[in-house]
């Protein structure tokens, strides 16, 4: 941990406002060492880095997704309320298949207790398609429970074998490529329903932005719930935190105006940094 914590204040040394705790299954950080410091523990020392803006972390097993780590994004003003919590698959049979280790039922019952600990949530999802075996009706468990729990972004993929995987060595390609892309972009359409309504909400309300970079001559940022936000501003305002009044909402990005008249940014720094 102490070298994590020292690598942080470095980047912060040199400028980075937001870093991103980066692993394969984050939350399990800490537990293969007894006792020792879990994520929660790294959160709350790496929210204690002086000049530090922003922490996110990325990504987790609903498995080990505890209490203490609901807890530490509650409480601690630098870590952002996103909590990135794939489920895969919304069929029972489809998850054993893929060896998850848990079921639709105990994912629901996560999302509603990260909702309690956290109110304003934003969960991101991982969602494949058309693994081996997994039938219309299978498919339909997906598409309901993410109906059901209306996340609020997922990452779409539809099923390709990958060399070496134990998919691939015994399981049959059997979901034709055509019905692949038909379950994906009906996903893929609820998605856009229910972000757009997510989106909605910000309309006329001044939300605080880490801009990034220009983007077809705007200035594009990101909120605290990792929401997408373009604004046109002359100032160099690129690693500045800015808040901006939102003027109009889309299903992906929103769009608005800067609610401040602080003087231009002298030199751009650094941004945003994954360890």
């Amino acid at each position: 941990m102490g070298e994590i914590v020292a690598e942080v204040r470095g980047l912060v040394a040199a400028g980075v406002k937001e870093v991103v705790l980066l692993g394969q299954i984050v939350d399990r950080y800490g537990t293969d060492v007894g006792d020792g410091p879990d994520l929660a523990d790294l959160l709350r020392v790496v929210n204690d880095v002086d000049g530090l803006e922003r922490i996110r972390f990325l990504t987790s097993h609903p498995n080990y997704m505890t209490d203490r780590i609901l807890r530490a994004v509650a409480d601690l003003p630098k870590v952002m309320p996103q909590i990135e919590v794939p489920i895969q698959a919304g069929d029972n049979d489809v998850l054993e298949a893929m060896k998850r280790g848990y079921t639709r039922e105990q994912y629901r019952d996560l999302i509603h207790r990260v909702r309690e600990v956290i109110p304003d949530a934003a969960i991101h999802c991982d969602i494949i398609v058309g693994f081996p075996g997994e039938t219309a009706a299978q498919f339909q468990a997906t598409y309901d429970i993410l109906a059901e729990l209306r996340l609020d972004k997922l990452h779409l993929a539809r099923y390709s074998p990958r060399p070496g995987t134990v998919s691939a060595r015994r399981m049959a390609d059997d979901v034709s490529d055509e019905e692949k892309r038909r379950r994906f972009h009906l996903i893929e359409s609820l998605q856009k329903e229910v972000s757009t309504e997510k989106m909605r909400r910000y309309l006329g309300q001044t939300v605080e932005v880490l801009v990034e970079d220009r983007d077809k001559g705007r200035w594009r940022g990101r909120t605290p719930h990792n929401k997408l936000v373009f604004f046109d501003d002359a100032r160099d305002l690129r690693g500045q935190l800015v808040p901006v009044q939102v003027t109009h909402t889309g299903p992906w990005s929103m769009s608005g105006k800067t609610a401040d008249h602080r003087p231009a940014a002298v030199e751009s720094i650094p941004l945003t940094i994954a360890l």
